[in-house]
């Protein structure tokens, strides 16, 4: 039986007798009774199924009505999910299995009887996750028929399951005692094998003689074998407080290697059962902290470490955004070579997408009309975005005697829950946002960075108790994110006004641009570019790209621009390329020196001269511009191509132009 199955189905209590109604034939003469009436009674009685209520708030927008028609009647009209089984152990006290109840983010939990009533559940005032044990009260509700434990672990005696099977109600199924097996981690205690039938619902279940004494605990099924805790298990264990330990194994998209550790915490009893949850989620949260922080700490030393002469010495000139990570093969940090789906959007808009590891990628280019600050800062608005392009979809069943399920594609989860704020280590400004997605218990998390044109999004689907602990993961990744700043003038220009988005290394950006005089001046940092027609025919479409990453300056790490691309237009063939170039690293290998020395040198392509291709009809030309004074490490190239450049001397003039509007300070 699977722990935590979430059975949605009406209960009304059955009793199932499968070996020819109350009686088992032994013998082709002799018959005995399976279980005596009054044990029947106890059943009835003491028994409860464990329930949570369903959520009313969905604001889900899906692409046709939900169609509860093709649900069986039982599900669809109760108010309740059915998650397991609980009895009555004393007058005051139940117990159930541990993982029908571990985690739920439920603002209640409930019990309900054979004639439907229902009772909330109050205190935990035992327990224990290892052995899947939770004893509690309920609110106003004390019980005057309760079961009594008797130890009985012989092989072949007859045993009853007793469980909300499949959420269908009661059900009682016979078997025997096959034998004991020791409890997977070190063999503390023993598990109670027997060949009673369960089914998801059964877990919290009692496992009875006929005389109706409980000998175990239903927890799980495995292989036709269900596994139950053992009564002298359930009888002898600190009740004192919540004990709760688990090995953990924990892992980062960014590193190649995970931290095992035990996760342990004990909360003091008797506590309200939410508060209790609450305490282990806080335990747990802390534990993740911390697990991860030596994860990272034991990871090879980013950036300023020996393994980092391939990503320093990375080449990044992509629009979608990439990451830094430990490569697994040879435990250096590298660049990410996501490839990347494209969809288009309307009015020239357009949204790619990547996902790895359980997280997606999106870089979104702005539809015309489409107000920059709506589409940089509305969390709604961009997945309902992502949901028109990418289908999403909801199962809704899969009870059909076929095996089918009715999928219904999401068109919005609504307004989100939460918008936050995060700041990363790069000082970018990151938008954040998340989804209760109540139907299957799960959070959709969503991280957006403004950029110029549309931003770049991270989302994840996790379950809902897990929202701090993804958070966290996805913070590690913004960290590691790289992405370009581009757009058209005529959009950076609207940018540049919204200052909380600016990050610090753009902090003195400045962006100027005259329409009427085909004229713009960009300057940054150490880089100061003005040009006008004489370069090229600069217009409201053409575009700005800058490539931010890391790189050293006379030895001193920096993050700032190490690219810039100027394009005459939407179309990109007629372009201008600033680069930083930095000396590699002499690990980097032959090749990497060699084009470090070609391009000392002054050879082709940057040797000043103008090519031409006949064939294609496009030009080139590009030269070393700037070495400073004092960083011989540093070489500044400029690069220009164009398509139907007429002749050698009209590309050298629309060169020289663009050449002499740049300086760079040393």
């Amino acid at each position: 039986m699977n722990k935590c199955t979430r059975i949605k189905k009406n209960i009304s209590l059955v009793y199932l007798f499968i070996l020819m109604g109350l009686v088992i034939s032994c013998s082709p003469n002799k018959h005995y009774e399976l279980f005596s009436e009054k044990t029947l009674n106890l059943v009835q009685k003491a028994v409860f199924e464990v329930i949570i209520e369903k959520p009313t708030d969905d604001q889900i927008i899906y692409e046709k009505k939900l169609n509860w028609e093709n649900i069986p009647y039982a599900i669809r009209t109760d108010k309740y999910y059915s998650v397991g089984t609980a009895f009555a152990i004393s007058k005051t006290e139940l117990i159930s299995a541990f993982h029908v109840f571990e985690l739920n983010t439920s603002e209640n939990i409930f019990i309900r009887d054979s004639e439907g009533n229902i009772f909330e559940v109050d205190q935990v005032i035992g327990g224990c996750n290892e052995r899947d044990i939770l004893i509690f009260t309920v609110i106003d509700k004390t019980f005057d028929d309760f079961f009594e434990f008797a130890e009985n672990n012989r092989m072949g005696s007859p045993v009853l399951s007793v469980g909300n099977a499949l959420g269908e109600g009661i059900v009682i199924r016979n078997g025997f005692i096959l034998g004991t097996v020791p409890e997977d981690d070190s063999g503390r205690w023993n598990l109670l094998k027997s060949s009673t039938d369960g089914s998801p619902g059964n877990s919290g279940g009692p496992l009875i003689t006929p005389e109706g004494k409980v000998v175990a605990l239903v927890t799980a099924r495995s292989d036709n074998i269900l596994y139950s805790i053992p009564s002298d298990v359930i009888l002898n264990f600190d009740r004192s407080f919540l004990s709760y330990r688990i090995r953990t194994n924990y892992g980062h998209l960014l590193l190649p290697d995970k931290n095992n550790k035990m996760f342990e915490t004990q909360i003091p009893l008797p506590i309200v059962f939410s508060e209790a949850t609450d305490a282990i989620l806080e335990a747990h949260r802390k534990h993740y902290e911390t697990s991860m922080l030596e994860l990272f700490n034991n990871a090879p030393e980013y950036l300023t470490g020996s393994n980092n002469a391939h990503l320093l010495n990375s080449y990044f000139s992509s629009i979608f955004p990439q990451f830094s990570y430990v490569d697994p093969d040879d435990g250096n940090w590298k660049l990410s070579r996501m490839s990347s789906q494209s969809y288009n959007l309307e009015e020239d808009g357009g949204l790619m997408h990547a996902s790895r590891s359980g997280f997606n990628f999106y870089k979104i280019i702005k539809p015309r009309s489409v107000p920059l600050k709506k589409i940089n800062t509305d969390p709604k608005y961009i997945m309902d975005l992502i949901l028109s392009s990418i289908r999403t979809e909801r199962t809704l069943w899969r009870g059909n005697w076929n095996g089918d399920a009715d999928k219904y594609r999401i068109l919005s989860y609504g307004v989100p829950a939460s918008i936050e704020q995060f700041r990363d280590n790069l000082d970018r400004n990151w938008i954040t946002a998340h989804w209760n997605i109540f139907y299957n218990d799960s959070v959709l998390i969503m991280y957006i960075l403004p950029l110029p044109n549309g931003p770049v999004v991270i989302t994840t689907i996790q379950p809902s108790p897990f929202l701090y602990e993804y958070k966290m993961d996805i913070e590690k990744i913004c960290d590691h994110i790289f992405t370009a700043y581009e757009a058209t003038f005529a959009e950076w220009v609207v940018f540049i006004e919204f200052q909380d988005y600016i990050p610090a290394f753009l902090n003195d950006l400045s962006f100027e641009w005259a329409r009427n005089e085909q004229r713009f001046t960009f300057s940054c940092g150490s880089i100061f570019i003005s040009s006008d027609r004489q370069s090229f025919n600069w217009t409201d479409n053409s575009k700005l790209f800058l490539f931010p990453f890391w790189y050293k300056n006379s030895n001193d790490l920096e993050f700032g621009i190490r690219r810039i691309d100027l394009d005459k237009d939407l179309l990109g063939y007629d372009y201008f390329t600033l680069i930083r170039n930095i000396k590699p690293d002499s690990r980097l290998g032959f090749n990497a020196m060699e084009r470090w020395n070609n391009l000392a040198a002054k050879n082709h392509p940057f040797n000043g001269r103008a090519v031409i291709s006949l064939s294609d009809n496009t030009g080139s030309l590009g030269a070393v511009i700037h070495t400073p004074q004092y960083d011989t490490e540093t070489i500044f190239s400029l690069y220009h191509e164009m398509i139907d450049p007429m002749d050698e001397e009209n590309l050298m003039q629309r060169f020289n132009a663009f050449k002499q509007g740049i300086l760079i300070s040393d």
